[in-house]
């Protein structure tokens, strides 16, 4: 019987650069396989079971609510789409049918919009905001992201990774206290663990995490992670 490698013509990987997109990204543990394979054996009502996984996860966290996505693009997807229908649910339904009216822009710092495997400016498109860049690609201050705010923002998008310029830049908490004094959401995306959270006006919130996996050398278990 060929192997995969074979029957597809593929080229064997040996890897010595960790969880990486372009590789694969991780090779699972044997708890995590086994859950997986009795997910597949098994249904489930899907609504229920993000539903239930998200509320573990949320108490896990000591957040309000949890949402499992696929992926970190996903996750700015779902988080732009979030700060700008809010409650309304009509625009849960009509997101994409017609012009907004609503606060839709999404600032972010001209030095964090990258392309870091897929651009950020698609991802706010995705979830139907308009990207507003602060500042300059190599300079951006509380001052210069604050100047960006109009009454159509909805959200600010900070990006930690080391795709994005780092010199001369605000600090993430910098970033959160401009939000808070303009009542608007900060979305926080990391790089190295990247992060998505959601900080409200008043200083409550909700969002998503995923652990990067350059968290960890090619030879560690998911048990032998950094808290």
């Amino acid at each position: 019987m060929s192997s995969v490698y074979e029957k597809y013509g593929l080229k064997p990987v040996i890897n010595a650069s960790g969880r990486m997109t372009i590789l694969g990204v991780s090779t699972p543990t044997s708890d995590v396989i086994d859950t997986v394979k009795y997910g597949l054996d098994h249904y489930f009502e899907m609504k229920d079971l993000v539903d239930k996984t998200g509320a573990h996860i949320a108490g896990l966290l000591g957040v309000e609510n949890a949402l499992v996505v696929s992926c970190a693009s996903a996750g700015i997807a779902q988080s732009v789409a979030a700060v700008i229908v809010k409650d309304n649910d009509w625009l849960l339904d009509n997101l994409h049918a017609a012009p907004l009216s609503v606060p839709h822009q999404i600032v972010v710092p001209k030095g964090h919009n990258v392309n870091y495997g897929a651009p950020v400016g698609s991802m706010v498109t995705l979830g139907s905001g308009h990207l507003v860049e602060a500042g300059y690609s190599n300079e951006c201050s509380p001052a210069q992201l604050a100047a960006a705010i109009t009454p159509q923002t909805a959200a600010i998008l900070y990006v930690k990774s080391h795709h994005c310029v780092q010199k001369s830049h605000l600090d993430v908490a910098q970033a959160a206290a401009v939000a808070r004094e303009h009542g608007c959401t900060v979305d926080r995306r990391c790089g190295r663990r990247r992060r998505s959270a959601l900080l409200l006006p008043g200083g409550c919130g909700s969002g998503d995490l995923q652990r990067r996996k350059s968290d960890r050398r090619p030879d560690q278990r998911a048990g032998d992670w950094p808290s």
